[in-house]
């Protein structure tokens, strides 16, 4: 006895597939659409504005250091940006 219908598996499996797919896109097309934010995404938004406005704030900050560079007026202590960069963890001093 054989049994041909074995080799039509691929077939049989693809189209399961291809119904499931049109099940659920038919599922999702019905369902009510809404969004809500968690309160973990309503404080990410808040953060991101605020980190907006900071970025601005330091791209005036750069572009007023720029202009002392320029004009020889930049004073740099070097003592306290060490002790920043240290402090800040930035550099590893290990003494």
């Amino acid at each position: 006895m054989r049994i041909d219908s074995f080799q039509n598996i691929p077939a049989v499996l693809q189209s399961l597939n291809a119904q499931k797919a049109i099940k659920s896109t038919r599922e999702i097309e019905e369902r009510p659409s809404s969004v809500t934010l968690s309160s973990f995404a309503e404080t990410l938004q808040a953060l991101q504005r605020e980190a907006g406005k900071s970025t601005a704030a330091r791209a005036d900050r750069v572009d007023h250091l720029s202009q002392q560079e320029q004009s020889g007026r930049l004073n740099i202590q070097t003592e306290k940006l060490a002790e920043n960069l240290v402090d800040g963890r930035i550099i590893n001093f290990k003494g």
